[in-house]
């Protein structure tokens, strides 16, 4: 009886001494490519690692591809097991974004497009050279760079000040409720306040928006929630309570602020006072989320089948 020949096993990733000099060589042309963005020489610095040195809201950047390389480091022995198949999608993707990147320069000239072709000229050399299954197990890797990507300034701005006019609005509420003062008064993100006949104002700043702790926190959070292997729904759960808890955090913060502003001294709600509680509301929202994984952990404990005894 005939039998069908089977078909060749795919080959698999390897990293070899070949394979690591063709990795550093495309490195290299990776960052030649897209030099006008990671120009990370002090005197004439890229359009994405800028922000990554002056703007405090993008400060963590630089730390995000070393947690993206974890992640890659975690999954590594499912990685290498992933057959090379459809490598040809990765050269598509990657001369696509190539094109619409020189297209950026000319056209579309919009600094996000060049980041969004950053990113998707990254997906494609990684389909090139390792095949489409391997996005299976390297797709929050590489979708996670993407907390590195400043937002244009519109949609930022769009962001916080809905933020900052519901943390003022917490912080009227709490000094009116729990605290002396005469009167108090939100007006968009400003608080108008009289306490002991002295009248003062407290505005809620971009920085005290929340903004900057919920992108933090969403970025610890989706690394916390993959490093372990963890049911789909308890990924859910954690990464969609990241914005929440920040949020939270934040009027915590505010109504601190305010508190220190009005009954203590000023200075303590500006410079470095301001930067520490700000520290210390992260690790506050990081400690929240902890034990949110940890409640997720043992709220439901698998039985384990009793070992049956030899007859």
């Amino acid at each position: 009886m005939a039998t069908n020949p089977s078909s060749p096993p795919a080959c698999q990733i390897g990293f070899d001494r070949p394979a690591q000099m063709r990795a550093v060589v495309i490195a290299a042309a990776f960052v030649a490519a897209f030099w006008n963005l990671l120009d990370f020489m002090p005197a004439q610095l890229g359009s994405l690692v800028h922000p990554w040195l002056h703007e405090s809201d993008w400060s963590h950047g630089p730390i995000i591809p070393l947690f993206s390389a974890w992640l890659v480091y975690n999954r590594w022995d499912k990685i290498k097991r992933a057959p090379v198949r459809y490598t040809w999608v990765g050269l598509v993707i990657l001369l696509g974004a190539l094109g619409l990147y020189q297209l950026s320069f000319w056209w579309l000239t919009f600094t996000f497009l060049r980041y969004a072709c950053l990113l998707l000229c990254l997906l494609g050399i990684i389909i090139f050279l390792c095949g489409l299954p391997v996005m299976r197990h390297a797709w929050v890797p590489w979708l996670y760079l993407s907390f590195a990507v400043p937002l244009p300034k519109r949609i930022y701005f769009e962001l916080t000040d809905p933020l900052r006019r519901m943390a003022a609005t917490v912080a009227s509420g709490f000094l009116g409720l729990v605290t002396p003062l005469d009167y108090i008064e939100r007006k968009g993100s400003l608080l108008d306040y009289m306490y002991q006949g002295r009248a003062g104002q407290i505005g809620i700043n971009d920085a005290c928006s929340g903004m900057r702790s919920t992108i933090t926190l969403c970025a610890l959070g989706v690394a916390v929630t993959f490093l372990s292997e963890r049911p789909w729904w308890q990924r859910v759960i954690m990464i969609a309570s990241c914005v929440p808890i920040a949020v939270f955090c934040n009027f915590i913060r505010v109504s601190i602020t305010c508190v220190l502003h009005i009954f203590v001294d000023p200075k303590y709600a500006t410079g470095t006072y301001h930067t520490a509680l700000g520290l210390v509301t992260i690790m506050l929202a990081f400690g929240i989320f902890s034990g949110l994984g940890w409640v997720l952990n043992n709220l439901v404990v698998e039985e384990q089948e009793p070992e049956q005894q030899p007859a």
